[in-house]
Formats: structure tokens, C-alpha cells, sequence
């Protein structure tokens, strides 16, 4: 069995192990990426704090990197979306100095290229009315104007100009670097990783989002039906990756409704390394899911940039829910893994899962 783990003697996960600055994640879950903006800062705030007293990291979405992020202390991985938020200039084009300048900061331990996300193929968007003078500042954009992104890179024309760029950051940082994908067509991700072994430009970790990832920015038919749910495109990308004998240069994130230790500990057991949640979260924070995301008027104050509707979240209240939530998803995860007979629920393997089949029988994954 390819052994896809590098640990230390803590059972910490080493991202990027030959770099000058490895990733070391101290837990087996963090927040997946939420972006400054289509959260207010009271959200953000809450989560860094949580995240930080739990040893956990959160993922900044692709709205940039603002000094709420930063307030708890907790590890940070920089997405860059196809807006290049954070790391553009006034034109739009990707600047390297904005990267190296964040690339800088001890709290940012790897960046995420985001190629899709889970129910949102159409690329980013934020209202105007969310885009307060501190929120176009991070995101080099004009205040109070709509904020549409690409929904693809767009001086990226193939797979090698890709992993190129995966390499210039990389280089450029000596910090990880990773791609954040949905999967739909699987020759496309064949000949992605083929093209990942022909070049030997691999990336430090790949995150696979199932299509029943959520968001407050998409249209319904892309939240019901685009991309594979994430138990199906686990396993696709597991045994690609195992097939081209990469495995163990690659840590896999997975993310898509992943909220209770039974869900994650499935993950782990399909493939992933390390899982990213937001929906859950949110819901640590307050969130009711009132579905007024886009509209600036969220009546709980996480995802809205309102100054007087932010107050409704009050931030030394919820940063411990949050904590409370990750540590309490690490107890009930040793408790499976415990039942299964392993010692660390990174432990877990498909041949620790059963389905039912449509006859009702049992059988093992492999």
C-alpha cells in the first residue's frame, strides 16, 4: 500500500516537506475558503480566533488577506482565485510583488489556486453594496461596485502553463502550492496528473471540492447538478494519483458538506488527508441560513459587510463555538478511529468502509 502520510512525531501532516517552509497541519480538519467580503469581519474574526486557540487553519477564500484573518493567530492558506484578489495589480494582472509581500507573512503557510469550487462554476461575485472601502482596498478594486472574477485564469491556456505557474509560486515563496479542483470530466484529470508526472511539476496538495459544495453566489442549476459528489470523486483521484506513482508527493483536501466526524472520517477513508469545512462553520457563527448571503442584509451579521447588521455577531461568543466545534470533530473522529482498530483517524482505509448495495447486500470498498 502506497503510504500517502508524511508525519512528525506529533502525527502532524508535513505540506511540502523539501521546502524551505513546509506546512505542518497540527489538525486533520480546518475551514475551508470564505472569502473577506462575502463574510463581514465580525465572521472572520470569530473563525481566525477559533481556529487559532484550536490549532487549526483557515483557508481566506479568494477575496485576499485582511487583518481580521490575521487576529488569531491561527495558520493560513492564501487562495488565489481567477480575480487574483490580493495579488493583482490595478489592471487586473497577476503582481508579483503583492505575492511575495503576502508570501512574507509568517502566518501564510501555503497558497491554493482555485480552479472551481463545488456548486459555483460561473466564478466569483460580490454585490456592490458589499464592497465596503477596506474590502476594495485588499481586492484592488473600486468601492461600492459589483465584483464579478473570471471563472477560469485567463493567461492559463493549458495544463503546462498551469503547473508552470504552480511552480513560479512555489519558487517563488518557498512555501506550498495547490490547486483546488471540482471533478466532472475524468480524462481531464487523467491527463492532468499525466501531465503533472510528464513535466515532474507536482503540486504540494490538491483539493477536491464535491459538487454539493455550497454558496451564496451561484445559480441553482450549478448548485443541483454540476460536478461529482465528493465520495465519488475521491476515489477517482486517489487511484490516479497511485496509478502515476505520485501519491506520496501529493496531500489530497476534501470538502463538500462534510460536518460530523462520521462524514469525515469517510473521507479520510476514500482518499483525503486532511478535510476543509465551511457550512459548518458558518453555523458555529450564527448562521441560520436565511439565504440573504448576496443581499447585504444577513439578519444574524456573518454574511453581511453592513456595520450595523455586523453586530448581531458578537465575536467572544463565537470564536468558542468555533473551537469548541473543531476540537469536539477531533474527539468524535479518535472515537471511530478507535472502533475501526487503528491508533489515529489518519489511519483509516477503504477497507475500513462498507456500502449497501441496491440488493441489499454488504460489501467492502475494495
Amino acid at each position: 500500500e502506497v503510504e500517502p502520510y508524511k508525519l512528525t512525531h506529533n502525527n502532524e501532516i508535513i505540506i511540502g516537506e523539501n521546502l524551505k517552509h513546509p506546512f505542518i497541519a497540527k489538525r486533520l480538519v480546518g475551514q475551508s475558503g470564505m472569502s473577506y467580503g462575502a463574510l463581514g469581519k465580525n465572521a472572520i474574526t470569530a473563525l481566525s480566533k477559533g481556529l487559532g486557540r484550536s490549532g487549526s487553519w483557515m483557508n481566506t477564500g479568494e477575496g485576499g488577506l485582511s487583518e481580521h484573518h490575521l487576529s488569531g493567530n491561527c495558520d493560513i492558506i492564501f487562495q488565489i482565485g481567477p480575480g487574483l484578489f490580493g495579488v493583482r495589480d490595478e489592471d487586473g494582472n497577476f503582481d508579483e510583488k503583492e505575492f511575495v509581500e503576502k508570501a512574507n507573512i509568517k502566518q501564510v503557510k501555503a497558497f491554493e489556486l482555485k480552479l472551481a469550487q463545488g456548486a459555483k462554476t460561473r466564478g466569483g461575485h460580490i454585490e456592490g453594496q458589499k464592497v465596503t472601502e477596506e474590502i476594495a482596498k485588499i481586492r484592488n478594486v473600486t468601492p461600492f461596485e459589483t465584483v464579478n472574477s473570471p471563472n477560469r485564469f485567463e493567461f492559463l491556456h493549458n495544463n503546462k502553463e498551469l503547473l508552470e505557474f504552480v511552480e513560479k509560486l512555489r519558487r517563488l515563496s518557498d512555501k506550498p502550492v495547490g490547486i483546488k479542483i471540482v471533478v466532472g470530466n475524468i480524462n481531464d484529470l487523467k491527463l492532468l496528473i499525466h501531465d503533472m508526472v510528464s513535466t515532474n511539476i507536482i503540486p504540494d496538495f490538491i483539493t477536491v471540492d464535491g459538487g454539493e459544495g455550497g454558496t451564496g453566489a451561484t445559480f441553482q442549476e450549478l448548485v443541483d447538478t454540476v460536478g461529482l459528489p465528493l465520495f465519488t470523486a475521491l476515489p477517482i483521484l486517489d487511484v490516479e494519483l497511485k496509478k502515476h506513482k505520485i501519491r506520496d508527493k501529493v496531500k489530497v483536501f476534501a470538502s463538500g458538506k462534510l460536518i460530523t466526524p462520521d462524514q469525515i472520517a469517510i473521507a479520510l477513508g476514500l482518499g483525503a488527508d486532511l478535510v476543509n469545512v465551511a457550512r459548518s462553520l458558518m453555523i458555529n457563527v450564527g448562521c441560520i441560513m436565511a439565504q440573504q448571503c448576496h443581499t447585504n442584509n444577513c439578519p444574524v451579521g456573518v454574511a453581511t459587510t453592513d456595520p450595523k447588521k455586523e453586530t448581531a455577531l458578537v465575536v467572544s461568543e463565537k470564536e468558542y463555538r468555533v473551537s469548541n466545534y473543531i476540537v469536539s470533530l477531533h474527539e468524535g473522529l479518535f472515537n471511530l478511529a478507535a472502533a475501526v482498530g487503528v491508533k489515529s483517524p489518519n489511519q483509516i482505509r477503504e477497507h475500513h468502509l462498507l456500502y449497501r448495495s441496491y440488493n441489499g447486500d454488504l460489501m467492502n470498498i475494495i
